[in-house]
């Protein structure tokens, strides 16, 4: 016996996104409130990352294997239980362990939503992949806006969400979702994504759409305050519209009436970043033409990544956890690797030079997948 309602089933993977999104700017929203250091803030988000890494792979190989219901039961507990134990203790080591904890658990709903969505709809994937991915938005801004209004209470706040996620769990362990493909074996998964180089180059342009978001997201600020001379509230309500404009173009590709061919989509979007990125970094525009052009930007660089996790999934069926966990692994990679090429690129050369890395991680996108859908037809 078990709930088998498709709908259900549907909502249930969403909100465990929402969640997952509660856990990605739980250190960014609480780091004043409990007092950390840039160091200490930088260690629990590497701890976070790490743990995401391991189970996002993990998770989508056995969630090929083993019911995915069950796989999605294990990360929904793990993230419960460490946003409980979240701060509880003084000890700042312990404090790593439970951010790793819940790196496992978020890479274990990243790595079985998507899955457990094409398993239960078989029109228009890409659609439910694309909205799947909003509702992590939706929980980084819902958990921001909702320690303003608690003052920054985050003792009270943690408490609340572990157990709004205690019930969502205890509706997750009765789901029998239609649909559920089984792979035959470990063996087959491993012959599967070594066949060929798509699987590689599916995890590129995964690169290339996180360093695009993950690095505009992180510089923005600083260029348009720095090289563009605009003021700090002005250079605020930029990177609010970029930020917008990512959660708009998710919510645009979920109302799109067809989505079966996730490849052209990409293709325009890919290209409507490459153009966007060019024309905020690398031309002088006027602050008001910038502000726009970065909600334009968001817009297109938002639906790239689900896009590219809808492809494998749908290139490689039967496999599509262990598809979309070797390209969900650029997730955890691009927010460790980029920053840091920022980073370095700014110090030995400049920051002016570090801004020409954000419309090349538009074209490895486009290089990428053109040579992936390329591959697939020959």
């Amino acid at each position: 016996m078990g709930i088998a309602n498709r709908g259900i089933a549907t909502g249930s993977a969403f909100l465990s996104m929402f969640f997952l999104g509660i856990g990605v700017a739980i250190v960014g929203a609480t780091a004043r409130a409990v007092g950390l250091s840039a160091s200490q803030i930088g260690y629990l988000i590497a701890a976070q990352n790490v743990g995401v890494g391991i189970a996002v792979v993990v998770g989508g190989a056995l969630s090929d294997l083993h019911p995915k219901p069950t796989i999605l039961a294990v990360g929904l507990a793990m993230l419960g239980f460490s946003f409980a134990a979240l701060y509880r203790s003084d000890s700042f080591a312990v404090n790593l362990g439970v951010m790793f904890i819940m790196g496992g658990g978020m890479g274990a709903v990243e790595a079985v939503t998507d899955a457990m969505l094409l398993d239960m709809h078989t029109r228009n994937e890409s659609r439910y992949v694309t909205v799947n991915h909003f509702f992590v938005s939706i929980g980084m801004v819902g958990i921001t806006l909702y320690l303003m209004a608690l003052d920054l209470n985050w003792s009270a706040s943690l408490t609340q969400v572990a157990v709004a996620m205690a019930a969502l769990l205890a509706l997750v362990v009765f789901l029998r979702p239609p649909g559920h493909h089984r792979a035959a074996s470990g063996g087959q998964i491993v012959r599967e994504l070594t066949a060929d180089t798509g699987i590689l180059l599916l995890f590129l342009a995964g690169a290339g759409a996180i360093g695009l978001g993950v690095g505009t997201t992180g510089v923005i600020t600083t260029y348009a305050t720095e090289v563009r001379r605009m003021s700090a509230e002005s250079a605020q309500i930029t990177l609010a519209l970029f930020l917008l404009g990512m959660a708009a173009g998710r919510m645009l590709m979920g109302l799109l009436p067809r989505h079966n061919r996730p490849y052209g989509v990409a293709m325009v979007a890919a290209c409507g970043a490459l153009l966007g990125s060019v024309l905020v970094f690398a031309l002088p525009l006027p602050p008001a033409l910038l502000t726009a052009l970065a909600f334009v930007t968001g817009l297109c660089v938002a639906p790239l990544l689900p896009l590219t996790i809808a492809t494998a999934g749908l290139r490689y069926r039967h496999i599509a956890g262990s598809a979309m966990g070797m390209v969900k692994l650029a997730i955890p990679v691009g927010g460790i690797v980029f920053p840091g090429l920022l980073g370095l690129v700014s110090d030995v050369v400049s920051f002016k030079a570090a801004l020409y890395l954000l419309p090349l991680c538009a074209l490895l996108f486009l290089v990428a997948t053109g040579l992936g859908e390329r591959r697939r037809k020959a």
